[in-house]
């Protein structure tokens, strides 16, 4: 059955008006019961004080003299002595009811309170995200004005939302609560709803007091952290052609110049004002940075390396490193934000309206950020055109998105199986590798890749179709033909002009990647061997039927007590003068009573054979006609709400196992793959106890599975990344 789920504007409306509207009206009617109750209180309170004076009176001069009460039921008389401790009582309660209606009177307005500042804090909320949305389409630097302004409210708004919640349901809870008190006839049942009142009360606080915690850590999460990147540092002596080349570009534009030029091996090019934190040195890098992947440097020329730094040259001179300094990090830590608060809303209704406003918030700056990325990245292009042809920029767009399969194939091949044994001779170097393997295949259809997204660290770039086009060119064979030309020999690429040791920082960057992919191996290997240890032996469980055997015994009393009332009482069950019936009920009674023991007796049976046997390698179990093996299980879960399961999610090569006939509650599912053995339960563990160990034999067996896959693979594998790298 599918789960209906409200859209999130429906949601939006639901708690931000509908339910503070519910809450404020619920208080205005309290407040009107409240002091219905009050003035009903005080005026019968005044009424017996003056009723119990003057029976006092007459007590004291005529203490037998008989007085008649109008009550409820009708008259009653009573002697003067006898009714004054009865009116004492009637006015101790009208007193303590008095009492309790001043204290419940002011809790109404709680409510109301509440629930209308929920109401206007909502509003405020959605009038503040609204103009800032608006605002921010102006220009760049009233998107990054009014986002901040947007963050600094939202907190206060978030808090204000959720503590009016909290306070209109804690009154109206605790209002419903005190109520009771004024019940005349209370009762178990009353007694009940009163704890349950204050339970939903005390729910409603500690839920406010976890939200209102929780909340503080909005405005950490608004703090930019570093940007981690993996690279090296490179000064002028490394790289004093690439230096000079970047002064000339800058000259040339008029732009300001990097503080500090980075080269890596997985980023894509880019620049930045926001901290960064240098991997593996563990550095953190401030100022203007310029990224240059190296992989990239070594398969573009001149004109279309001018193209991609003087791109990125004018973020710096149009200030677009700024924007992206103030923008970028507060924009990603609103989403860490409401990312953190809807974790903690799934299990928090008090959280639900501050998540649902922060998301609607945020997403009235969506299209203002996509559309002023645009224009950033466009002006960025057109201003890098000045250091080189509109050929070699658009060239330098297509050929940058055919560079990245490659270099991702080269990468993933030796990431899941990184060279263990290296030398000076067979020390890889993946950026060569990545232009050989060019060499050798060629380059991928370019077409499919005209869509694609430069990679960014930090913005989204428009399409590269329409980043050509707005250079004024079309994308023809011609230009496809300049894009995907054979990279040049190794040696002569424009790359290695430029650093004083290019084939060193090639295999420096190589180095840190490998040194990385083999530290994550071995993690990895680690867990696999730690899944493959935990794995307990061999572990018998039987069927849980002491629980059906209490039932049967129920029923078993239930049919005895019936067939003997009958049999003893047959007057009063009326079957006094109906031998043929009495004899009946009496058969089929003990009939149910012979049944539910021979039921027993079969459980008593079974429940003593195993009803699965858990091996490292294997689930036998007499449900089926073979065992199951755990390298062909793909998933598990284990069912208990209307009858005890294990369902197993088979591989699509596995062979199914068959059901034997006896075994009523289990299925094998054909079509869909899954085998379901059905239990009464599993003696001795609860569901969860048993799911996780089905879990340990089953994560076990395939680590096992993939260690020894490994250790058989791995000769081979050295061997052909031995003549792999050397033919590099």
């Amino acid at each position: 059955m599918r789960k209906f789920k409200l859209s999130p504007k429906v949601s939006l409306v639901l708690w931000l008006f509908v339910f503070p509207a519910t809450l404020f009206g619920l208080g205005l009617w309290q407040a009107e019961r409240a002091s219905q109750t009050l003035s009903q209180s005080s005026a019968l309170s005044q009424e017996l004080r003056a009723m119990l004076a003057q029976v006092k009176k007459i007590a004291e001069s005529e203490p037998g003299a008989i007085l008649t009460f109008q009550g409820d039921e009708g008259p009653n008389s009573l002697s003067a002595m006898v009714a004054v401790p009865q009116i004492q009582t009637a006015v101790d309660q009208a007193d303590e009811d008095l009492e309790i209606s001043s204290i419940r009177q002011p809790i109404p307005w709680g409510t109301a309170a509440g629930a209308l500042l929920a109401f206007v804090s909502a509003i405020v909320g959605l009038a503040t995200a609204a103009i800032a949305g608006v605002r921010a389409r102006r220009s760049q630097d009233q998107l990054v004005k009014s986002f901040e302004r947007l963050r600094n409210t939202l907190p206060f708004v978030f808090a204000a939302l959720i503590i009016g919640i909290c306070v209109s349901t804690v009154c109206a809870s605790l209002f419903e609560a005190i109520s009771i008190g004024l019940w005349t006839d209370l009762s178990a049942a009353s007694a009940k709803l009163f704890v349950a009142g204050l339970v939903l009360a005390g729910v409603a606080i500690y839920s406010a007091y976890v939200a209102l915690r929780g909340l503080k850590d909005v405005f950490a999460l608004f703090t930019p952290e570093p940007l981690d990147v993996s690279g090296h540092r490179i000064d002028e002596a490394a790289a004093p052609g690439l230096f000079r080349f970047v002064r000339d570009l800058a000259d040339r534009q008029q732009a300001v110049l990097p503080d500090t030029i980075i080269v890596g091996l997985t980023q894509g090019f880019f620049v930045t004002e926001s901290a960064l934190r240098l991997w593996p040195e563990d550095e953190i890098v401030t100022g203007r940075t310029l990224y240059l992947p190296a992989p990239y440097l070594d398969l573009l020329d001149e004109p279309e390396v001018a193209a991609i730094i003087g791109h990125e040259l004018a973020h710096f001179s149009g200030k677009d490193t700024i924007y992206s300094q103030r923008f970028t990090p507060i924009y990603a830590g609103l989403w860490r934000s409401l990312a953190a608060l809807r974790r903690a809303g799934d299990h928090d209704f008090v959280l639900n309206p501050a998540v649902l406003l922060g998301f609607h918030a945020i997403e009235q700056f969506d299209r203002a950020v996509n559309h002023w990325s645009r224009i950033r990245e466009f002006d960025a292009d057109r201003n890098g055109t000045r250091s080189t042809s509109t050929v070699g920029a658009a060239s330098a767009l297509i050929r940058t998105g055919l560079i990245l399969p490659a270099l991702e194939q080269v990468l993933s091949h030796v990431a899941g199986n990184p060279p263990v044994a290296e030398s000076s001779d067979t020390r890889p170097d993946l950026v060569s590798h990545t232009s050989d393997l060019v060499r050798a295949s060629g380059w991928s259809d370019p077409v499919p890749l005209l869509e694609d997204r430069q990679p960014h660290p930090t913005d989204t770039h428009p399409p590269t179709r329409q980043r050509i086009q707005a250079l004024g060119l079309t994308v023809d064979e011609r230009l496809l033909k300049i894009a995907t030309r054979p990279p040049k020999p190794q040696g002569l690429t424009f790359a290695s002009g430029l650093f004083s040791d290019w084939k060193a920082i090639c295999a420096q960057l190589s180095q840190d990647y490998l040194s990385q992919a083999r530290a994550m191996r071995a993690a990895h290997r680690q867990t696999l061997q730690a899944l493959a240890a935990a794995v307990p032996g061999e572990t018998i469980v039987y069927n849980n039927v002491k629980p059906t055997i209490w039932a049967m015994a129920i029923i078993a009393v239930i049919f005895i007590g019936f067939g003997l009332t009958v049999t003893v009482l047959p007057a009063e069950t009326g079957f006094a003068n109906d031998d043929f019936t009495r004899i009946l009920v009496a058969g089929v009674a003990m009939f149910g009573v012979a049944g539910c023991g021979i039921y027993v007796v079969y459980l008593q049976k079974s429940a003593a054979r195993p009803l699965m046997i858990l091996t490292p390698t294997e689930l036998q179990t007499s449900m089926l006609d073979t065992p199951v093996a755990w390298i062909d299980v793909a998933a598990h879960q284990v069912f208990a709400s209307n009858r005890f399961a294990l369902r197993l999610w088979m591989d699509p090569s596995a062979l199914l196992p068959a059901k034997k006939r006896r075994a009523l509650y289990s299925k094998v599912d054909r079509k869909e793959h899954v085998v379901t053995l059905g239990a009464m339960g599993i003696r001795g563990m609860k569901p969860a106890e048993f799911s996780e160990l089905i879990g340990r034999y089953h994560n076990a067996a395939h680590a096992s599975k993939e260690l020894s896959r490994s250790a058989s693979e791995a000769q081979t594998i050295a061997a052909d990344d031995l003549r792999w790298f050397r033919s590099s």
